[in-house]
């Protein structure tokens, strides 16, 4: 801005606060009068203590002006159909890139590994209080035999045995007394050898004729039993299978 024109500023904006009305002073300049119009604009509104807002039949000729020059603008057509298809077919073209396609793949692969491990930590952890024929009961199992096999430490793994079957124990006593009839599995020392009552790691387990026994299990061997709990509190052995 040059200094003749900062010194009719400062004039104009003197005579606006004298009291001159702002198109008298652009008169008096008028080749300066397109810049000075929007300033001195603002000077008269800066410097109004108590501005007063327009009136109402002001407004309202302003806004039929207003309307007036809408009606006057050219119709806005929409797109042809060819258009939008290009359009869209320009979208996919960019997008179906050798890296954008291989970004989304893996994006869409992470989103949907993590949601399946994010359901599968929920399911475990609601499931570890379910007992055999629970619904969520294999999903327990499941998780167990899978922190089982992820345990190489020799010690250690047969800890984690030995507290699982201390669990599969504890069900059945659960079972027991909640009178619920299920499939149960467990391992122990075969205590007592009857005919056809054994007792094995402190339970009574009935020998139907048709037991499958894997090896020749003798008093003292470590034996894995899979049968039927029923209702009668009566465990009913379907194999035992020598461990030891």
């Amino acid at each position: 801005m040059s200094d003749s024109f900062e010194s009719i500023l400062d004039e104009s904006i003197s005579a606006l606060q004298a009291g001159v009305p702002v198109e008298e002073i652009l008169a008096e300049t008028p080749e300066y009068a397109a810049q000075l119009r929007p300033l001195l604009f603002a000077a008269t509104v800066l410097t109004n203590p108590t501005p007063q807002p327009a009136p109402e039949e002001r407004k309202s000729a302003l806004r039929a002006e207003y309307m007036k020059q809408i009606t006057t603008l050219p119709a806005v057509a929409a797109p042809p159909f060819s258009q939008k298809a290009q359009a869209v077919l320009r979208i996919i073209r960019r997008r179906l890139t050798r890296r954008a396609v291989l970004s989304d793949l893996t994006t869409i692969t992470l989103t949907v590994v993590l949601t399946l491990l994010m359901a599968i930590l929920m399911l475990s952890y609601v499931a570890q209080d379910t007992l055999p024929g629970d619904f969520l009961y294999g999903l327990k199992r499941a998780s167990e035999n899978a922190q089982l096999a992820l345990t190489f430490n020799t010690g250690q793994h047969a800890a984690l045995a030995e507290e699982l079957n201390q669990r599969r124990l504890a069900e059945i006593e659960q079972l027991i007394r909640q009178n619920r009839a299920a499939v149960v599995q467990f391992s122990g020392p075969l205590e007592t050898k009857g005919e056809n009552l054994w007792i094995i790691a402190g339970q009574t387990v009935f020998l139907p004729t048709d037991v499958t026994l894997v090896g020749q299990p003798q008093v003292g061997n470590e034996v894995e039993v899979i049968g039927l709990l029923r209702t009668n509190n009566i465990l009913v052995a379907d194999t035992i299978r020598v461990i030891r």
